[in-house]
Order: structure tokens, then C-alpha cells, then sequence
């Protein structure tokens, strides 16, 4: 399992679909989410302390949890990549005790900024997604790559 940070949320340009980019620490890889504008732009109101005129869900569930008394957000893992789709986890801690919910990897994104939670990535999700491992690409491509996605997210909506 490696740790990651939200690199940007980029919108694709040919096809308008939104992009959540999770960089592991290293920095060796890329792990490409495809999200809805919704999400996306919730997301982004995190990154950039944008207030929301009404709480979001990210708002509500951490609002929730911050009464409830030992009950903590562990940490959120992108553990599965499945028929295309990527899955994701919630580990909460609750008197010593640990519990995991399954939810869409933008949820957990969302809640992991808000409660300032790690998120990590399960390596098989690494060899068997779409992500893109940086190590294995020359020095061009890497660096073009790199090009696009700050362009890109800078136009749009970089992290």
C-alpha cells in the first residue's frame, strides 16, 4: 500500500470528462480517477477553501463523525480496480476497534481532505489499473506528461 496525494482534477479537453490525478509520494505514479463534474468540483472547493453557500455531504459526514466520541477517519485506500472502475474504503477506528465502508474513491477523496486523512492506494491496484508508472517512461515523455497535466490543471483546476 502506497500513500498518495491529490495531484490536480484536471477537465479532459477532447471529451469534457473530469479527472481526479492521485500521485503517490514517490512520485512514480500517476493513478488517473474519471469523475463526474459534481464531484469534481466539490473536490476542488476542498482544495482551494472554497465555502459552499450550503454544506456538502463531505461537510455533513464530517460534521457527524466529529460529534460522535471515538470514532476517527483511519485513513482511505483505493483497494480495487474492477471492469474498469475504481473502488475505494473508509477505515474508521472505534474503541480500538477497526471498520471499513466501501464507497466511490471520490467520496473518500473528499471526506480524507476535509478530516485531513491520508489516502493510499493498494499496489495491485497499481499493476492492474490504468495508472501510469513514471519510472518506466523516458525522460521526454515523462516530462511532456508532467507538461500536460500542470497545463492542464492550472487551466482548469489544479491541486
Amino acid at each position: 500500500m502506497i500513500e498518495t496525494s491529490v495531484k490536480c482534477v484536471i477537465k479532459e479537453p477532447i471529451t469534457s470528462r473530469y479527472i481526479l490525478v492521485l500521485e503517490t509520494l514517490c512520485g512514480h505514479y500517476l493513478i488517473p480517477v474519471h469523475i463526474g463534474g459534481f464531484e469534481a468540483e466539490s473536490i476542488y472547493c476542498i482544495l482551494n477553501n472554497i465555502k459552499s453557500p450550503r454544506p456538502m455531504t463531505y461537510d455533513f459526514i464530517s460534521g457527524i463523525l466529529g460529534f460522535l466520541e471515538d470514532v476517527n477517519v483511519d485513513r482511505v485506500v483505493v483497494d480495487r480496480y474492477e471492469d474498469g472502475v475504481y473502488k475505494a474504503s473508509i477505515y474508521f477506528l472505534s474503541n480500538k476497534e477497526e471498520m471499513k465502508i466501501d464507497c466511490r474513491p471520490t467520496d473518500a477523496v473528499s471526506l480524507a481532505l476535509k478530516m485531513v486523512t491520508p489516502v493510499y492506494v493498494e499496489d495491485e491496484v497499481l499493476t492492474s489499473g490504468k495508472c501510469v508508472d513514471r519510472t518506466s517512461m523516458n525522460e521526454l515523455d515523462n516530462s511532456t506528461l508532467g507538461q500536460m497535466i500542470d497545463d492542464h490543471g492550472t487551466v482548469f483546476w489544479n491541486a
